[in-house]
């Protein structure tokens, strides 16, 4: 049987690849090993993996679907919030085939190969586990006589007479029906995945993974005692705030922040806040779990930001190196060695590659190059 290695510290994502998923028709993959030997910002790279990565790209290239489709996984593999973003499923040119992921993690010392193909967002087809270069699973929804499983714990398991939905994931019952070690390379790979989390500042509370059901923002203050924190928070970037804030009850009796003005007067700080102070809500409440998730997408993280919040939400993002993290951005003003290296920031383009900038030009990029001039004089090439 398959040994394996003792618990440490690194948990990443190393590869992804995904095919026939929206507009990745001819399929999409990105090595996130793949980097170079810069002297600065070193600790972007942990563990020879990109730990911290900006995602840039034109109108429709492609960057929220791929933060989309990075988080499939989540839908099978947890109970965590799946929101309906992805009823349109396959690519409009091959609707009838599968759509295929395959994802490569590296936990500690060992590698964990996962790869899937569904029907739809829901229905599985196929399942296969292959831990440090061996196959351990092999399960075919089609054809469950040919079901391979070699985990050792998983042995007792009774399959004859099972009979799982193709909704119901082979693996996520191995897991929950088997007593595996917390060292154990599907342990580490279930709970990394559980701790996934996926937002979008561009429209409301909008989110994947992490938690189970959606929270009001208010609630999410409350919760962790961050409100008079919040204040604070908002006070660094506006020094002109004119109010404070509390938690009330509205006429409905649901928890909301509240701006109290010095001669008395409360209002909802929904109505009295910009776009770009919630947009900055929204973050906040989500970095107050930063220290508990696994991996991090923020889908147009910016898109309400001044450039110079842009950058100290980045900086914040990137001082924190518990977790892996990359958020999508047209922001070239962050294409800038002071806070991102060349080999953290990525291309996508048609909806087909993605490269780090090294990968798009010829010319060695050094630390005094302007990266944003080259970008915008057609510098890189995809």
């Amino acid at each position: 049987m398959l040994k394996y290695n003792q618990l440490g510290e690194v948990n990443m994502l190393k590869y992804f690849e995904v095919k026939n998923y929206k507009g990745f028709k001819e399929g999409l993959s990105i090595d996130f090993s793949n980097h170079r030997d810069y002297t600065f910002h070193k600790d972007f790279i942990k563990n020879n993996i990109v730990n911290k990565g900006l995602i840039y790209g034109k109108n429709g290239s492609g960057k929220s679907n791929f933060g989309l489709a990075l988080f499939d996984i989540v839908y099978h593999l947890t109970d965590k919030y799946k929101p309906d973003f992805n009823l349109s499923y396959q690519n409009g040119y091959s609707i009838s085939k599968p759509v295929d992921f395959k994802y490569v993690f590296v936990f500690d010392n060992d590698e964990i190969e996962y790869s899937y193909s569904k029907a739809n967002q829901l229905a599985i087809l196929s399942e296969k586990l292959i831990i440090n270069g061996k196959e351990v699973v092999n399960y075919n929804f089609r054809n469950q006589d040919s079901t391979k499983l070699l985990i050792e714990e998983a042995q007792t398991l009774q399959l004859n007479n099972m009979t799982l939905r193709q909704e119901q994931s082979f693996i996520r019952f191995v897991y929950h029906n088997s007593k595996l070690p917390e060292s154990s390379p599907l342990s580490k790979l279930m709970n990394f995945v559980d701790k996934m989390l996926w937002f979008r500042s561009v429209k409301d509370n909008q989110f994947g993974g992490y938690k189970e059901k959606p929270d009001q923002l208010a609630n999410m203050l409350e919760t962790k005692n961050a409100v008079k924190d919040f204040e604070k928070f908002l006070l660094s970037i506006d020094k002109t705030l004119e109010f404070n804030l509390s938690v009330e009850k509205d006429i409905y009796n649901q928890k909301i922040l509240v701006a109290n003005y010095p001669n008395g007067v409360q209002l909802p700080f929904n109505n009295v806040a910009s776009t770009g102070t919630l947009s900055l809500w929204l973050f906040y409440c989500w970095a107050l779990e930063f220290e508990n998730i696994s991996f991090l997408y923020i889908d147009e993280f910016d898109a309400f930001y001044h450039y110079e919040t842009a950058e100290m939400i980045l900086n914040n993002i990137n001082e924190r190196g518990n977790f892996q993290s990359f958020l999508s951005t047209h922001n070239t003003s962050l294409m800038n060695n002071d806070l991102i290296r060349p080999d953290c920031c990525f291309i996508i383009s048609d909806n087909k590659n993605i490269r780090s900038l090294p990968e798009c030009t010829e010319k060695e990029i050094r630390e005094a190059h302007n990266l944003e001039r080259m970008y915008k004089n057609g510098g890189f090439t995809i």
